[in-house]
């Protein structure tokens, strides 16, 4: 039965970050794209700031369920297919943590910093840094899928 609930927590999380980030790329930020740059603005750093909040905390659970659910010695083994697979994969999401780290400790406090007061235009730092995070957005979303597809190839 723990290792259903392990399973499920990990799965849950997964579905959570990746469809997160693939509604941010498909959907959001080419919505944002439709408005007011000063409504866009505001609203892309509010949403950078509660996802980022999300996907952490999906990413901690990721980490322990996925610390959970392989099998001992297996961690570091790079003897077989099996585990030259999961240190890719491994490398995949330390990748995906250090691009999480520049959106949440670098990016975002910048666009709260910089965002628009009512009435006023986005600043061109802003917008740079608006242009900065859909790139990162972007490259969490393929390490993301790529995740998956190892995921899946050691099954």
């Amino acid at each position: 039965m723990t290792d259903v609930l392990i399973n499920v927590i990990h799965i849950l999380a997964t579905t959570i970050w990746i469809g997160g980030a693939v509604y941010v790329q498909l959907i959001l930020l080419p919505s944002l794209r439709l408005i007011d740059p000063q409504q866009s603005g505001k609203l892309q750093g509010i949403v950078a700031e509660r996802f980022s909040i999300t996907a952490w905390t999906c990413i901690v659970l990721l980490l322990i369920t996925g610390y959970l659910k392989t099998p001992p010695g297996l961690m570091v083994d790079v003897s077989s297919d099996l585990g030259r697979m999961l240190a890719f994969k491994h490398i995949l999401v330390l990748l995906a943590i250090v691009v999480g780290l520049l959106i949440a400790a670098g990016i975002v406090p910048a666009m709260r910093k910089l965002a628009p007061k009512p009435g006023e235009a986005p600043s061109a730092d802003f917008l740079s840094y608006g242009k900065r995070l859909s790139f990162l957005a972007a490259v969490n979303l393929v390490l993301g899928l790529l995740i998956v597809v190892c995921a899946t190839l050691l099954r």
